[in-house]
């Protein structure tokens, strides 16, 4: 709802999560593969996040659980290598069966002619790096996972792909410190294509959590006054997964920055239109019911 006559000459965007101060409440999501859409893959992801002072959640993917062992030796690291959370992807319990199937080159002569095929080159493309066939989703990870996780870490723990309450309390009850609310639309309806948005699904799973974990919400943000509305839900704070390979695939680097410039300044104007100047300050009261 636009308020008029405020004094909106200074706005901040600095949140609060987890006790640290950061620049906006806009952080890049997991997403694999960002070396198809660019030659420097995540490392210009990562650069363009430390340019802009955004967090980067790094992709780091397993088809199952590692072994114990494994882990024991692993995420101590990333307490020591300076990571700040560890987020687990738990919406993915087993493989759908797709709707249409277009491997790399495999099939691609189902839709593209022969010739162009016989003389396309992809200079930027890492063949080893290209995962061509894999299982996920054994459905053998559980709750008592992320309690034996817990145990190895004392940085925060966030459960992604969280959209039932009843699902956000157990997060809790685990040991998990934040929850990101997504849709499975955010795997491009590859899982349950009828599943409810992230954004409906929000204010229900912040109710729930009641103050005792942060919640962040992914899927769907794509403007200024999504992050706004996002906020005014109960978010801590929104992740963005698409914008940001879409900058990289056109300009590298730069242009994922240029995403994140674009999406804090629509932010800005958007809390200027509605009488904002810090983020501590949005609350319900901002949305038009009707």
């Amino acid at each position: 709802m636009p308020r008029v006559l405020m004094d909106v000459s200074e706005i901040s965007l600095k949140t609060t999560l987890f006790g640290s101060i950061y620049e906006s409440p806009i952080l890049i999501a997991t997403s694999a593969c960002h070396c198809l859409a660019h030659v420097d893959g995540e490392v210009a992801t990562a650069r363009a996040a430390t340019e802009t002072q955004c967090i980067f959640t790094y992709n780091w993917t397993f088809s199952n659980m590692p072994e114990e062992k494994v882990l024991q030796t692993l995420v101590p690291q990333a307490d020591k290598k300076g990571y700040r959370a560890i987020v687990i992807t738990c919406d993915q319990p087993h493989e759908r069966i797709r709707d249409f199937v277009l491997p790399l080159f495999e099939e691609a002569s189902k839709t593209i002619d022969p010739e162009l095929m016989k003389n396309m080159s992809i200079p930027n493309l890492n063949t080893p790096g290209i995962i061509v066939k894999q299982r996920f989703g054994t459905g053998s990870v559980t709750w008592a996972n992320i309690e034996w996780l817990r145990k190895l870490t004392q940085l925060p723990i966030i459960c992604k792909g969280i959209l039932s309450p009843i699902d956000a309390e157990l997060a809790i009850k685990y040991g998990a410190n934040g929850i990101i609310v997504r849709s499975t639309f955010n795997h491009g309806g590859r899982l349950i294509d009828t599943a409810p948005p992230a954004i409906e699904c929000l204010e229900d799973v912040v109710n729930a959590v009641d103050g005792c974990a942060e919640v962040f919400v992914d899927t769907g943000i794509r403007r200024g006054t999504d992050v706004l509305k996002a906020l005014a839900l109960g978010a801590r704070a929104v992740l963005i997964g698409r914008p940001i390979l879409y900058g990289l695939a056109c300009g590298g680097q730069d242009s994922v920055r240029r995403v994140l410039d674009i999406l804090k300044r629509e932010l800005v104007y958007d809390m200027a239109c509605c009488g904002l100047t810090s983020i501590d300050q949005i609350n319900k009261d901002i949305l038009y019911k009707h």
